[in-house]
């Protein structure tokens, strides 16, 4: 949002120098004149030379080198562009801000939206390309140089990257970013002490980063200065109690300075939370046979032992703080940053949930499509692509992604339970069943497992199967209440053991109290015993507690009508014949038939009539 209000804020600016009472009037013609609607996929592309509004301008340049307002092509893209943003249409945003530029050259602003955009959507070459222009012409411009040193540096010009950055630095020396990477690449060189002065001018700029923090102890680590280590890594810990690594490293600090108890507290916090870790507890098995520092694992490494060796990725722990934090579009561009470096499987799955969460399934799927060629034979990866591609209602992929983790893990129930539901949704119901069986035949004490399968027998019209299914379910657990309110429900429609249906009920309400398909099947329950007053006043608390429903709305016509009330029950039966008609999605396969309830409705009108 604080974004966007900039963004507005720099309209005044786009469109025209001063304020007038023709702006409104300006933009309405120059949109009436527009080809294509606002938000179609192809408005990037459209010819705007012949609207109204872009005569005028032109006619107005003819006139004047400066014209009382800018391109209206500009601020058409630019409303397309952010309508594209908030979409999380982000190649296309990117697109549309590469309009606004061609046509107002000198909105600043927009170039560094552009950049950006391009890499959050890693076309990293065209965003060096195009940051360079836009440096040619602003070139006090930050951002756009903090931007270039990352991508630089992520394709290994070191050297190239560390003139952007030191530009940066002179531009605006209150940002901590710019001396925090250039001393990672300076460390990644070999120019160790190089680098923990970098550290330390990003430290004086923001004490309290982590990553500063962390990064300026690795540096008086690898000098020896370990009391100043210690302290720069306690900070990073305090700032961040889930920055591993920082506490990895503070563990040997201690342990390099004699300070075994202290080393075994943060080296036994470690194990709590990685208890697979076997340099650590080679460590700690060390430090409790000696007692002190075992003065092995020093090597070379100026003090840092081989496991801590190797320079963590400064891109993937800002990615990662971005992504705590909420701050996904940042995160983004971190990881495309990340991945130019190294391909590997974290930062695809990160990005993977950033998409899910805005809504770009598509994305989402592209990113562990990407993960399948990774590890091919990673069932999780499988499973998780299999959901994704069900969200965007390609079953039949999914199928055959199940399918194909079922041949690597064949005695997995879960995964025959998952074949049967992507089946299920693909309305192929007698492979649903067939998989669901097997899914029992691997583990027959799921009650789940018999409730799906009973529904599923009922939906294919075995009704005695089903109910035998439900009855297996409530014996593994008594309080299933889903299982408990189906015989109850069906007991209802088949007329017959009405008493043992209000237990079942009785004891499915005890569960969900509120459940209003319970309390229908309740009053569906007292209606085919005979007592509609009883039936009503649970039909009317199911009201309360569903959404609009024409199964229940045929049931309330049915018990009023049985009331006499033929008013009250023609007006409910009208309510479902409409949610029946324009029904928004599936009804589990129990629907009321239309022209049944217009017959009801007929029939109530006549007795009406009569009634006159």
């Amino acid at each position: 949002m604080k974004d966007t209000t900039c963004e507005l804020n720099l309209i005044s600016g786009l469109i025209q120098r001063r304020t007038s009472a023709s702006l409104l009037m300006f933009c309405l013609l120059f949109l009436a004149n527009c080809a294509t609607p606002i938000g179609t996929p192809d408005s990037t592309n459209i010819d705007l030379s012949s609207s109204y509004a872009v005569r005028s301008f032109e006619d107005s340049k003819k006139f004047s080198q400066q014209p009382d307002a800018r391109d209206p092509r500009s601020y058409y893209h630019y409303l397309m562009a952010l309508q594209a943003e908030k979409q999380y249409q982000m190649e296309q945003a990117a697109l549309h801000y590469k309009e606004v530029v061609q046509h107002d050259p000198e909105a600043e602003r927009f170039h560094e939206k552009w950049i950006r955009l391009l890499l959050r959507t890693g076309q990293l070459d065209e965003a060096v390309r195009v940051g360079q222009n836009a440096i040619a012409r602003f070139p006090e411009n930050e951002e756009i140089e903090i931007i270039l040193g990352d991508i630089l540096s992520s394709q290994g010009k070191v050297e190239e990257a560390i003139r952007h950055y030191d530009r940066a630095s002179q531009i605006h020396s209150g940002n901590a970013r710019a001396p925090l990477l250039k001393g990672s690449l300076l460390e990644g060189t070999g120019k160790y002490d190089q680098a923990l002065e970098e550290y330390k001018k990003g430290a004086s700029i923001e004490p309290n980063n982590p990553l500063v923090q962390f990064y300026l102890g690795r540096a008086f680590l690898r000098a020896n200065q370990l009391q100043e280590a210690e302290k720069s890594l306690e900070k990073a810990i305090s700032l961040k109690p889930n920055l591993l690594q920082a506490r990895h490293h503070l563990a040997w600090v201690l342990e390099r300075q004699g300070k075994t108890i202290e080393a075994l507290k943060e080296y036994g916090l470690l194990l709590k939370l990685k208890p697979g870790n076997l340099s650590i507890k080679n460590r700690v098995s060390k430090l409790h046979a000696s007692g002190s520092l075992s003065p092995d694992g020093a090597g070379s490494a100026g003090g840092i032992p081989s496991e801590l060796e190797k320079q963590p990725n400064i891109h993937m722990r800002i990615a990662t703080i971005y992504f705590e934090q909420t701050l996904y579009m940042r995160a983004l561009e971190e990881f495309q940053l990340v991945l130019v470096e190294r391909d590997y499987k974290d930062p695809h799955v990160l990005m993977a949930r950033i998409y899910e969460v805005h809504g770009r399934l598509d994305k989402a799927v592209e990113e562990f499509e990407k993960l399948r060629k990774l590890e091919p034979e990673s069932l999780d990866i499988l499973l998780y692509t299999a959901r994704l591609y069900s969200l965007m209602k390609n079953t039949q992929k999914a199928v055959d992604l199940l399918n194909k983790a079922v041949e690597i893990e064949p005695n997995n129930d879960q995964l025959f339970h998952s074949l049967a539901l992507a089946y299920m949704a693909q309305n192929e119901n007698d492979r649903a069943i067939e998989n669901m069986n097997k899914a029992l035949a691997l583990d027959s004490k799921k009650d789940s497992y018999y409730f799906e399968l009973g529904a599923l027998m009922e939906k294919q019209g075995d009704y005695k199967g089903a109910m035998e299914k439900m009855r297996q379910a409530i014996e593994l657990n008594p309080l299933h209440s889903n299982a408990h309110n189906f015989l109850g429900y069906m007991y209802a429609l088949e007329g017959r053991d009405l008493d043992q249906a209000l237990e079942h009920l009785k004891k499915a309400l005890t569960t969900q109290p509120r459940n209003g398909y319970f309390l229908d099947s309740l009053g569906w329950i007292y209606f085919k015993k005979g007592e509609s007053e009883k039936a009503l006043t649970q039909i009317q608390k199911a009201l309360i507690y569903t959404e609009p429903d024409p199964v229940l709305y045929d049931h309330l016509g049915d018990i009023l009508f049985s009331l006499k009330n033929y008013d009250e029950a023609s007006g409910a039966w009208k309510n479902s014949l409409f949610l029946t008609v324009n029904q928004k999605g599936d009804l589990g396969g129990e629907a009321p038939d239309p022209e049944t309830l217009k017959n009801k409705i007929d029939k109530a009108r006549n007795l009406l009539q009569q009634s006159y």
